[in-house]
């Protein structure tokens, strides 16, 4: 019965992430057509809050949004096990932007879907997103850059969200994903390695605050400090070390 069981659950992966490209395809004219970014934004939720439907109907994943309230205009740094994390925030938390790696800008699935919903990974990050952070929305960054090291634990931080935050003057909340009871979609994992029963994505936020840099500190001095307690945050949220 596991094997059947498996070989069902790894077919219903592998026509929901089909039903994800199609999806994206389809809306890459509607990206060039609407190109606001808020517009652009409300067209990608519509289309992905059913995805995360489908995922929980046929019981791939269970979703347990724990803590995590409505925010806005806060910087929401979080760790990366998965490769629908994306679409899971953007369900659980309205009016959200990413910051996506150039890569995705090459994929020709998504490349329109991110040149109209996400920030620049570069130096324009801080200023960018300082402005949509003004207006309300959420600004997410993934400090590793790129999914969870599959051995687990985190990868190295990059101090973007540090930077983020510290320019705009704008709340901070560390963001731990965590998956039980076994870890799917992660990094050297294929979409259709989705075991025999559903794993649940936990959400758990920390208090937001309000960083500042100190009176000695350089700017890049700041954003070293303030990347190293996001790091010891979500170590602790993901419950890889004591609180």
């Amino acid at each position: 019965m596991r094997p059947v069981v498996i070989a069902l659950r790894s077919a219903a992966s592998l026509a929901l992430f089909a039903l994800f490209g199609a999806g994206a395809i389809l809306l890459s004219p509607v990206m060039l057509v609407l190109r606001s970014p808020g517009a652009c934004q409300r067209a990608v939720r519509v289309t992905w809050i059913p995805l995360v439907w489908l995922f929980r109907l046929t019981r791939l994943i269970r979703v347990d949004r724990g803590n995590l309230a409505p925010m806005r205009g806060t910087v929401i740094a979080a760790n990366h096990p998965s490769l629908i994390d994306v679409v899971l925030v953007l369900a659980l938390v309205p009016k959200t932007l990413f910051v996506a790696k150039h890569s995705l800008k090459g994929n020709p699935f998504m490349s329109a879907i991110v040149r109209h919903t996400t920030l620049p990974d570069d130096e324009r990050l801080p200023d960018a997103a300082a402005e949509r952070l003004a207006d309300g929305w959420n600004v997410v960054v993934f400090p590793e850059g790129t999914r969870s090291p599959a051995a687990g634990g985190l990868g190295q931080f990059r101090r973007g969200a540090a930077h983020v935050a510290l320019r705009a003057g704008a709340p901070l909340v560390a963001l731990g994903i965590v998956q039980t009871p076994r870890r799917i979609l992660g990094k050297h994992q294929w979409a259709w390695q989705m075991g025999d029963r559903p794993v649940t994505y936990s959400f758990m936020a920390d208090a937001p605050t309000r960083e500042r840099a100190l009176e000695w500190e350089t700017a890049r001095a700041a954003a070293r400090r303030v990347t190293c307690l996001l790091r010891e945050r979500i170590l602790r949220l993901v419950g890889q070390v004591s609180p």
